[in-house]
């Protein structure tokens, strides 16, 4: 039992362990600023299915041309056609400082995907089309690609090595703490 124990839970431990895939989406915004972007890092689980979501914090490239400076959104994992998966992000709303209101309005902008970004399987590198408002006063595209430099996602695999550390020595403690206590020579012996 002392033995099969602590396989037992090394076995359920690996099955807490997280795995997650990071990939970044970036938003070409050069139609409204040359060289402008609108980027962040979303994370899906080891295995993406249709229908999964992950919350993305977007931020601008440049951020004293647009007010909020970052923005929060959702990407959505979607069936693709015929075959593999679709990624989109929410509509995304935000002013450009610098846009006008007349006789075109470029200062309330008000993003949506046009066109997904396909991929076959994750880790994906794809590029989607997406558009300010519709008719639209301008379009652009969207990347989706591997994290440069992925951080893994915290998980359990920490503490399964304490727990089984103090599985192991835990017992033999406490043998020898009560072999001690019933030691003659070890119990102080006060002065006559």
């Amino acid at each position: 039992m002392k033995t099969v124990l602590p396989f037992a839970l090394l076995i359920a431990g690996a099955g807490l362990m997280q795995a997650a895939i990071i990939e970044t989406i970036s938003l070409n915004l050069s139609p409204l600023h040359t060289g402008s972007t609108l980027s962040g890092t979303f994370s899906l689980s080891d295995s993406p299915m249709a229908g999964d979501t992950a919350p993305v914090l977007l931020s601008f490239s440049d951020p004293s041309n647009y007010m909020p400076t970052s923005l929060m959104a959702t990407i959505t994992i979607q069936s693709g056609t015929p075959s593999g998966y679709a990624v989109d992000f929410s509509p995304l709303m935000f002013t450009n400082l610098s846009g006008t209101v007349t006789p075109i309005n470029t200062r309330d902008v008000s993003l949506m995907r046009f066109a997904f970004a396909m991929c076959a399987s994750f880790p994906c590198t794809a590029i989607g089309i997406f558009q300010d408002r519709s008719p639209a006063v301008f379009s652009s595209t969207y990347t989706i690609a591997p994290a440069a430099a992925a951080v893994p996602e915290p998980g359990y695999a920490l503490l399964l090595p304490v727990l089984l550390t103090a599985l192991v020595v835990g017992p033999g403690l406490r043998r020898e703490t009560r072999t001690n206590r019933s030691h003659p020579a070890l119990i102080p012996v006060g002065r006559i």
